[in-house]
């Protein structure tokens, strides 16, 4: 018998990756779907309530795999209603997400880190230091865990889903695609449209052609200035990828049908306001 130590978060897992488990005890792999169902479209957390799958599959799923939610350290709302989560994770870590209302839906922030490695001068991120990368069933449990919470508050949907809180998400890349096959599956997953899931970027300009090649969610691309002095200056990463380098990525970059990256800036007063910055931004 696994220890709780030793078991695997099963949202850590893809479809194929517990198909493939399944298959090596002898289990039919369409079980997967099954299961993997009850997880993410039933919000089913305990093994043993996942009614269809029989005594001895619960119990092996039960001794192998955990399926924990997770622990709302604290919550804050500010004055337009958005809700801000501080998630605590099994090792004592903290990651952010925030609940933002919108005219007829909400929008979730979701973090890929806990802290980040870009030093970003004007992200309070930064200032925390490096921890690690989230696990997939991590990034997961972020917007399991929410859709819970606003399904059962009924009202409006949560429809729309943001790489824009804490880390870098191509920094985590490996765990970034399987949360977001998770994310966006509508079979087994949680059935969000790949047209209303952004992740953002501050240019790792090197992981540009794989997210073309893995998902179809859309890109947002941290720019923030126009020129590499300014931009080195407030972002480190631009030294390893600069402006020019960046944008023959974004160029190259394999978009759906009507689709568009989108480019963000942050203005700061007296370093990237100026119509130079402006004229040189357009």
């Amino acid at each position: 018998m696994a220890t709780e130590a030793s078991k695997i978060d099963i949202k850590d897992l893809s479809r194929d990756q517990l198909s493939a488990w399944l298959d090596r005890r002898g289990r039919r792999s369409f079980r997967a779907a099954q299961i993997l169902r009850w997880v993410y479209r039933h919000q089913i957390d305990p093994f043993q309530a996942m009614t269809n799958l029989g005594r001895p599959l619960q119990s092996e799923l039960a001794a192998a795999f955990t399926n924990d939610r997770l622990k709302v350290q604290d919550e804050t709302v500010s004055a337009d209603g958005s809700h801000k989560l501080l998630f605590r994770l099994h090792d004592d870590q903290h990651v952010e997400s925030v609940l933002i209302p919108e005219k007829d839906h909400f929008t979730l922030c979701i973090s890929s880190q806990v802290g980040c490695r870009q030093g970003c001068r004007f992200c309070l991120t930064a200032a925390g230091g490096w921890g690690r990368d989230l696990s997939a069933g991590e990034i997961v449990s972020q917007v399991r865990d929410v859709v819970q919470q606003v399904n059962a508050q009924g009202g409006m949907p949560l429809t729309n889903i943001v790489f824009m809180g804490m880390g870098e998400p191509l920094a985590n890349y490996a765990n970034l695609v399987t949360a977001l096959a998770v994310i966006t599956d509508a079979d087994v997953g949680l059935g969000f449209s790949t047209r209303r899931v952004t992740v953002s970027t501050a240019g790792l300009a090197s992981r540009l052609p794989d997210l073309g090649r893995d998902t179809r969610v859309n890109l947002a691309v941290s720019l923030n200035a126009a020129d590499d002095d300014t931009r080195s200056r407030l972002m480190p990463i631009n030294r390893r990828f600069p402006l020019a380098e960046l944008m023959a990525a974004c160029r190259r970059y394999p978009l759906p049908p009507r689709r568009k990256i989108t480019f963000e800036y942050i203005l700061l007063k007296g370093v990237n306001d100026s119509i130079a910055d402006a004229q040189r931004l357009g």
